[in-house]
């Protein structure tokens, strides 16, 4: 008896669960699958990181700058004395001016690498839409997935109720990467002019290095989503069982994305080292 009132228990919460998927984590999926150049324009940026105006982010970094010169003046000095070779005083100068423009104009360029990202991202939709006849995001993605027959009233120890669990658990985890990766994006827009001044040395450049690389990795996400949901979403025969594999691979394979690029782009760093 007991055992029987858990189950029912545990099928009850699947179907909540599964309704919250539909009638909202799906919808919030799409909206924040993509980070357009708009992001710039939109809270919390919109006042934290606004063109063409001073803010508090790049008045340090230029603070930073002017720490930077001075600490070359006295390492100058000290070498008169000690006879120790440092950097050009026309390289120096010439790099600083540089540093200095690219710091300034950090908002530009963060718009610049938004907008080659969102073209790349476009192209997908676009290769989906001629080919496919259908819209790429989570939503059709949803649509496909309420053509298994029987999968909202499956029982939860039902191979049929396993896989809805999955897909709910898959769905969830999903959201919580992307709401993570959204902001993620955030700060590192906000600490570009940092990430840019950390190039003057080579002790700091290692932050400008990494910051670029998880800048590259997030924004490159939008891209293996929109890959990946292609595969089921192009699978016409969505009542075989085969297709109930795939929708799982495919949650799943989303669920570890992150690590994926990681490993992609870390291999990739590899060879350019070597």
């Amino acid at each position: 008896m007991e055992s029987s009132n858990i189950v029912g228990n545990l099928n009850l919460l699947s179907e909540k669960i599964f309704k919250v998927l539909e009638a909202e984590v799906y919808e919030i999926l799409d909206k924040i699958i993509n980070i357009t150049p708009d992001i710039l324009n939109n809270e919390p940026l919109k006042t934290l990181f606004v063109s063409n105006k001073s803010n508090g982010i790049i008045m340090i970094a230029n603070a930073l700058i002017l720490f930077y010169v001075l600490h070359y003046i006295v390492l100058q000095m000290i070498s008169i004395y000690n006879g120790k070779n440092i950097e050009n005083v026309y390289q120096f100068i010439f790099k600083i001016i540089v540093i200095g423009i690219l710091v300034n104009n950090s908002h530009f360029i963060c718009e610049i690498i938004l907008k080659i990202f969102n073209s790349l991202s476009y192209g997908v939709d676009i290769f989906c839409k001629e080919f496919v006849k259908k819209d790429l995001n989570f939503t059709t993605l949803k649509e496909n997935i309420y053509n298994i027959k029987g999968i909202e009233k499956s029982d939860f120890l039902s191979v049929l109720g396993l896989i809805k669990g999955m897909i709910s658990f898959g769905s969830i985890s999903m959201l919580i990467t992307l709401s993570i990766r959204y902001v993620t994006v955030i700060l590192l827009i906000l600490i570009s002019p940092i990430a840019i001044l950390a190039l003057c040395s080579d002790s700091t450049s290692g932050f400008s290095k990494m910051w670029f690389k998880t800048l590259l990795i997030n924004l490159s996400m939008q891209i293996f989503i929109k890959l990946i949901l292609i595969i089921p979403i192009t699978y016409k025969d969505t009542k075989s069982s085969i297709y109930k594999v795939i929708i799982l691979g495919s949650l799943y394979l989303l669920y570890k994305l992150n690590s994926f690029i990681n490993n992609i782009f870390s291999r990739v760093s590899e060879r350019v080292r070597k």
